[in-house]
């Protein structure tokens, strides 16, 4: 079979947006989509891209002549940067170290203005790279929104500039939430029934904390023993571990919930309980199991 000629305009054109008649005629457009993609090619070398969905790709999201022509032409970086987009969003190794290098090291300067300390700028730079490169199930990567309208450079520092101050509003409402649940424990004054399952649960209880415990990682046991028995401020374990507030927050908030998750089960099971009183159990769980870890951790637990 004779192959279609000008293969990258007619994947381009059966793409584009564009009214056909604003673009170049095929022939030509051809010509410089070809010199458009050699180019990119030597901007980011060792990317192994398949000409014809690329350009299909580009299509999809140059849709104003004037700024396609510009690209094709060389006058905007938007071409070689949809090329890089094309690869990250492949996951190839090249694409993503390019990126790397010349997008997220910048995270420091982007994010300057709202926090400049280097565990800041690592957990925003973290979250970046998660939020444009993982996606859920059957949906894209963030970095997919990219469209070449604008130069990449500036996008990321929009989206970095976004986490960031996410980042900084959440980090003392994060702080209050974990000594929140850790005073509610101390100061709460149970029912009767509550009174009645402590008294009678105690020592199953007491088991039961031990083993959850003993089913966390090492570095959630430690973060734990921290906070709740040597009383350490979240800022001074964040530096201990050279990550943000905000991500010593989220690990004890998880490791805690799975303490009492865990906890609850086992203690169902010990007891051989009915789903009647499964909600009590658990209730007993959340508001004793502060005070549990504070004991079971400190020296001889």
């Amino acid at each position: 079979m004779t192959p279609a000629p000008n293969p990258l305009a007619s994947a381009f054109l059966a793409a584009s947006g564009c009214a056909p008649a604003s673009l170049p005629e095929p022939a030509r457009l051809e010509g410089l989509l070809s010199l458009a993609i050699e180019r990119a090619g030597s901007r980011w070398p060792g990317l192994g891209m398949e000409p014809r969905t690329f350009v299909a790709f580009v299509a999809e999201r140059l849709t104003s002549p004037p700024a396609l022509l510009a690209a094709l032409a060389g006058d905007s970086p938007a071409f070689s940067e949809l090329y890089l987009t094309f690869g990250c969003l492949r996951r190839q190794r090249a694409a993503l170290q390019f990126f790397e290098d010349d997008y997220l090291r910048e995270v420091g300067a982007f994010v300057s203005g709202v926090d400049r300390s280097p565990a800041f700028v690592a957990e925003v730079r973290q979250l970046l790279r998660e939020k444009l490169f993982t996606a859920e199930p059957g949906s894209e990567p963030k970095i997919a929104e990219f469209t070449g309208s604008g130069a990449l450079g500036g996008w990321v520092r929009v989206a970095a500039l976004r986490i960031a101050l996410n980042l900084k509003r959440s980090e003392a409402r994060a702080d209050a939430a974990v000594q929140d649940s850790v005073e509610t424990a101390f100061g709460e004054q149970l029912g009767p029934e509550l009174e009645h399952l402590r008294s009678r649960y105690r020592e199953a209880f007491t088991e039961a904390v031990r083993a959850a415990l003993a089913q966390l990682s090492d570095r959630d046991r430690t973060l734990m023993r921290l906070y709740h028995v040597e009383a350490l401020a979240l800022e001074a374990i964040a530096a201990l571990y050279r990550v943000h507030m905000s991500t010593v927050s989220r690990w004890l908030s998880r490791a805690r919930e799975q303490v009492a998750e865990t906890t609850t089960r086992q203690l169902c099971e010990r007891l051989g309980v009915g789903a009647s009183s499964v909600d009590s159990i658990a209730a007993l769980v959340v508001s004793q199991v502060d005070l549990s870890l504070t004991r079971l951790l400190g020296p001889g637990g």
